[in-house]
């Protein structure tokens, strides 16, 4: 295996670090001048080593106190190694890397700044898949749910979300694990890029194309607005009549200047926008309103519980909608589950309500079963 190394974060969770391995065997320990040191007493000082036979990269561990890992099961032999494998020294995670060309030499983890993941508390910083993931991705295997939004006023179907899930036999269908691994090989964008697509590409050969669809975003793509428009615009050319609701975490809101851009790129596709999970960041009504959505969402988090809450609670949300409706802006409340906080809602001025009360996510085969869908 040629080219290959050790990819770990610092301890930002972000920041990616390399460890070339240019040499076999390669000894890693915590003692100077191995092939891979690390800095951690929780590594034995020759703790693994890493071997080539017949072009095959393998594992052995030397005895350790703490052990070596692959995949989360023990090294108790000398056990092969493939490209994505998620290896720990102790308390050190790496994923095991191979790109063709040169790998250049980066800083050795430090104690002081590298993330550590003590054995008996071991969380998956590093999540297992990268193989399987990359399958995914080249072959959009995703499968595109949809849910409906309601009227509160009539009980009209005003919109449907789209939300995707994975579609491959060796990882999770739920969504936040796979970003989490996405995340980890820095195709989170890519990832919510193909969601939009194959459920957008569904939707516009369905009966139901004339009905908004509201189509989400993952919160790395607002860090590159250019990236995000040149998406939604092939997006646009790709489907011309289907008409769509981008949703939009209202964390982005604060950042003025990309939100005017990207607000005038919608504008331009005929794309409305929409805030979502308002109540569960820092964001201000006011910053909200700055640039008018299309629809305010309110967060699960608001609307759990509603029609047991005090009087206060629901008094305060029936003002946080009235604001949201004199901006000319639909309010939104999401997770609506029972009768009692659709009660509530209708109650406290809502235009639009989303949640089991009124179907869950289902594929476009199952939406005529809905029976608000049926008649459409």
């Amino acid at each position: 295996m040629s080219g290959c190394y050790l990819e770990g974060y610092w301890i930002d969770g972000e920041t990616v670090y390399r460890i070339p391995i240019n040499a076999f065997p390669a000894l890693v320990g915590r003692e100077t001048g191995l092939a891979v040191t690390l800095h951690s007493n929780n590594v034995s000082r020759q703790h693994a080593e890493l071997l080539q036979q017949a072009g095959q990269l393998l594992i052995r561990d030397l005895g350790s106190t703490n052990g070596t890992f692959v995949n989360h099961e023990p090294v108790t032999d000398c056990r092969p190694l493939s490209p994505g494998d998620v290896i720990r020294f102790a308390d050190i995670e790496f994923r095991l890397r191979q790109e063709n060309g040169e790998t250049h030499q980066q800083p050795a983890p430090d104690t002081t700044v590298t993330a550590y993941f003590p054995p008996d508390e071991h969380v998956d910083r590093i999540p297992i898949g990268a193989q399987h993931l990359e399958e995914l991705l080249e072959d959009k295997l995703v499968l595109p749910l949809f849910q409906p939004i309601v009227s509160t006023v009539d009980e009209r179907i005003m919109g449907l979300e789209l939300l995707g899930r994975g579609n491959h036999p060796e990882l999770s269908e739920l969504p936040v694990p796979l970003f989490f691994l996405a995340d980890s090989l820095g195709r989170a964008v890519e990832l919510s890029e193909i969601l939009r697509d194959v459920g957008v590409r569904r939707w516009a050969t369905s009966s139901f194309r004339d009905i908004p669809l509201f189509v989400n975003t993952q919160p790395k793509e607002l860090k590159d607005s250019q990236q995000l428009i040149t998406s939604l615009r092939a997006l646009r050319n790709n489907y011309r009549d289907v008409p769509l609701v981008l949703e939009i975490h209202e964390q982005a809101v604060a950042d003025h200047e990309t939100l005017n851009t990207l607000n005038h790129a919608l504008q331009g596709m005929n794309i409305d926008l929409a805030y979502d999970d308002f109540g569960a960041g820092q964001a201000r009504l006011l910053e909200l309103m700055n640039i008018p959505p299309y629809a305010v969402k309110f967060d699960i988090s608001l609307i759990r519980g509603l029609d047991e809450a005090p009087r206060q609670r629901q008094d305060m949300i029936g003002l946080l909608v009235k604001l949201v409706k004199n901006g000319h802006t639909l309010a939104l409340a999401e997770g609506v589950s029972n009768s009692g906080e659709l009660a509530v809602c209708r109650q406290r001025g809502f235009d639009m309500i989303q949640g089991f009360v009124y179907g869950e996510p289902v594929p476009l085969e199952q939406l005529n079963a809905l029976p608000m869908l049926g008649q459409q």
